[in-house]
């Protein structure tokens, strides 16, 4: 469990809870409640990370504990089935008694505990919810990449704006899904401004002021020397003078957004000092293709040398939504291509790790 609020001396008066996976949001839930105290006094923001709670099951008592006296919750990125078993009772319990609960990008189970003012999704099947499953498309398994299904979220709370009635909640609900995604300090502590002015049941904090979703790239490049310390021209990265040899760094959108990076800077600095060039590229969701893609390869083909990636994730597809076909096809021209370029160290091979942790092992030919 993350409290990073660092309120102290004034009895907490209004609770937001985030449960979600990992704790790197904690760091912008900190740094815009700490802003948001001068106009709602009294404020806190908890985060809680599921991915805590398998080691730590005081980590698990102490989240439900804080849904227990939430008066309003935003539950993301739960899939794991564990995780959703372990707190849904919690949740339902909560859900009528607080002004507002918001499940998104999680788990169905999750989601349908939505209830923000008019928009209840499990009411039986109204006109708010047949128009949210035609404007969410079909639920099977898509080729989509991660920018056009962000095209879609930014399209939608546009669309929904001029339809009256229940379906500002839903275009609420959307514009929360909009800001957790696009996760830096100015949508965090804009997201939770526009929760509290529109769901809140104190009087003197309804109707406030709440700037849009900023966007931010969905694929693109990081560096901590450059400015803003994203930028989609690859010309921008600083090189080292006569580079021995390039490495394509994989990185988490989420984690840029959110200004967790130290890890990130550790491994580029530390690459750098030994006179390696950087390609440090992040892609929205967990498929990692169209970095690799628009940074890794070129018309002459490969244009690095290692590719390293610290996402904790599979190199292609991610989530089951990607067909085998694209995940298998990228994995066999990248394998070729690489291959052809590095000296190889796969030990135990055949009784060990799968290709896509083996390939951590490539050592370039420096």
């Amino acid at each position: 469990m993350r409290n990073e609020t660092g309120i102290s001396g004034l009895p907490v008066g209004y609770r937001v809870v985030v449960i979600t996976l990992d704790a790197h949001s904690a760091g912008p839930c900190d740094r815009a409640a700490a802003r948001l105290l001068a106009d709602f006094p009294g404020l806190s923001v908890d985060v809680h990370a599921a991915a805590e709670w398998g080691e730590n099951p005081q980590a698990l008592v102490e989240a439900k504990a804080a849904i227990a006296k939430a008066d309003i919750i935003l539950v993301n990125l739960l899939f794991l089935e564990e995780h959703v078993q372990a707190i849904l009772p919690s949740l339902e319990a909560r859900r009528a008694g607080c002004d507002a609960m918001a499940g998104v990008i999680s788990d169905a189970a999750i989601v349908k505990l939505t209830r923000m003012g008019a928009l209840d999704m499990l009411a039986p099947a109204s006109g708010t919810m047949a128009l949210l499953k035609r404007l969410r498309g079909s639920s099977k398994p898509s080729s989509q990449n991660g920018e056009s299904k962000m095209r879609m979220l930014r399209r939608l709370p546009k669309i929904l704006k001029y339809i009256p009635g229940k379906a500002q909640d839903l275009r609420a609900w959307f514009m929360v899904m909009q800001y957790w995604l696009g996760g830096s300090d100015t949508n965090i502590e804009s997201m939770l401004r526009f929760l509290i002015s529109r769901y809140c049941r104190i009087e003197a904090w309804q109707n406030c002021a709440a700037a849009p979703p900023e966007d931010y790239p969905e694929v693109g490049l990081y560096h901590p020397d450059l400015p803003g310390k994203m930028t989609t021209d690859i010309t921008a990265l600083p090189v080292p003078q006569k580079p021995v040899a390039t490495v394509g760094l994989l990185l988490m959108r989420s984690y840029v957004l959110s200004d967790d990076t130290a890890h990130y800077d550790a491994v580029i600095r530390n690459f750098e000092a030994n006179g390696l060039k950087v390609i440090p590229a992040f892609a929205g969701g967990l498929d990692a293709r169209p970095a690799i893609e628009g940074y890794f390869q070129g018309t002459a083909g490969v244009q690095i040398d290692a590719m390293v990636s610290l996402t904790g994730f599979s190199l292609v597809g991610g989530l089951p939504i990607i067909t085998h076909k694209p995940r298998l096809l990228c994995w066999k021209i990248w394998m070729c291509l690489i291959l052809r370029r590095i000296r190889l160290n796969f030990k135990h091979w055949g009784n060990g790790p799968m290709p896509s942790r083996a390939s951590a092992r490539l050592k370039p030919q420096c």
